[in-house]
């Protein structure tokens, strides 16, 4: 005999998707509230970072307008993957309320993958930026213009294209079920 206090499968699932999905809201909305004034820290300290993709000779005697110019810089991409922690904070936020398969969810995954796949290009864009700002004042034939691609700018390319198609598809599914719901 089963006791009603038992939940059912499906009540299992739910409240395990309402968990996890509050907890990720959360996550999301910090990380995308955090990453703006983590430039400002980065900028503060950017010569004793171990791990810059910047030419080390532009890091050294930096200015305060030097790190303001940088700091702004670098919100060009940290604006795009807030945005995109942000689309998916809401994302999470309507898995929580039970929202799973709706248009509205499938357009916030678009934007998640949006901003993932934009990211490399954003961070190729901010790198090149940054080292014409930091070498502005050199001497003529001295200034730098750095771009570079890496693998992992390659992988977040290729991880946003799959998430974009995942949100197609997500889209279609959502469409055909909500016009499903008008026919019942």
């Amino acid at each position: 005999m089963v006791h009603s206090t038992l939940m059912s499968e499906p009540e299992i699932r739910h409240r395990r998707i309402r968990r996890i999905a509050s907890v990720m809201t959360v996550v999301c909305a910090l990380l995308a509230l955090l990453l703006l004034p983590s430039m400002i820290a980065v900028w503060s300290f950017v010569e004793h970072l171990p791990r810059m993709p910047l030419p080390a000779k532009l890091l050294h005697n930096l200015s305060v307008t030097d790190r303001i110019g940088g700091a702004a810089i670098s919100m060009l991409a940290a604006g795009l993957a807030a945005w995109g922690l942000a689309s998916l904070a809401q994302l999470f936020a309507r898995f929580r309320q039970g929202d799973v398969f709706d248009l509205r969810a499938a357009i916030l995954l678009r934007r998640f993958a949006l901003s993932v796949l934009l990211l490399p290009v954003a961070q190729a864009v901010v790198e090149a930026l940054t080292t014409a700002w930091l070498s502005r004042n050199a001497a003529p034939g001295e200034g730098v213009i750095t771009i570079s691609l890496s693998s992992d700018g390659i992988l977040f390319f290729v991880i946003g294209v799959l998430l974009m198609m995942v949100a197609w598809v997500f889209h279609d599914a959502a469409a055909i079920a909500e016009d499903n719901r008008m026919i019942v």
